[in-house]
């Protein structure tokens, strides 16, 4: 989507009765990638989205929270994964687990953002997913919450897959900076 103004932008998170949040990447040689503005929808996946949220302002009962952290996989035309809040290496357990909420949301579109898991149901936590394109095959097996909104947010996305890999890993090494919660939706 784009938005005319930051005013017109402000209007539709206000009225869309979900949640929004902002990242920032930049590569360890210090060249900023980007940010991205990721739509949360609260109003399908409350606990999933509260989760999450818990996790970008650092609040989340595990003391730990997304700035600082590595994205740690790219899988060439698939998706980026980040979110390992405990080692940055894809193997950290942040000892919690949440349930898979549902699967209504379908991976049908660049862009998507997904809870990963460690392969079976019920043990998405803290890492996170973004696709790179329709993922078909994640239906019915990952919980998909939420999409990046804004062309910006896509082109960020591309950057980073388009950043050297040694075995999934991206060298230099693209770090989460700044994760901001932007609006939270009322879900009373």
């Amino acid at each position: 989507m784009e938005f005319q103004s930051d005013v017109e932008l402000r209007e539709y998170m206000q009225s869309s009765g979900r949640s929004y949040v902002s990242f920032t990447f930049k590569q360890n040689d210090g060249e900023i990638i980007g940010s991205i503005l990721l739509e949360l929808f609260s109003d399908i996946c409350p606990r999933t989205c509260d989760n999450f949220i818990k996790l970008v302002n650092g609040k989340h009962e595990c003391k730990h929270q997304y700035a600082g952290t590595p994205i740690h996989r790219i899988v060439q035309h698939a998706f980026i994964q980040g979110g390992d809040v405990v080692t940055g290496t894809g193997k950290g357990n942040p000892k919690f687990s949440i349930p898979d909420e549902t699967f209504q949301v379908k991976h049908g579109d660049v862009g998507i953002l997904g809870m990963a898991n460690n392969g079976a149901p019920h043990t998405g936590a803290s890492q996170f997913y973004i696709t790179l394109n329709p993922l078909s095959w994640l239906d019915g097996k990952r919980v998909a919450f939420g999409r990046v909104l804004t062309a910006e947010g896509l082109e960020t996305l591309a950057k980073m897959a388009a950043v050297p890999l040694n075995l999934e890993r991206p060298l230099p090494e693209v770090t989460l900076t700044e994760a901001i919660v932007l609006h939270v939706a009322d879900t009373s």
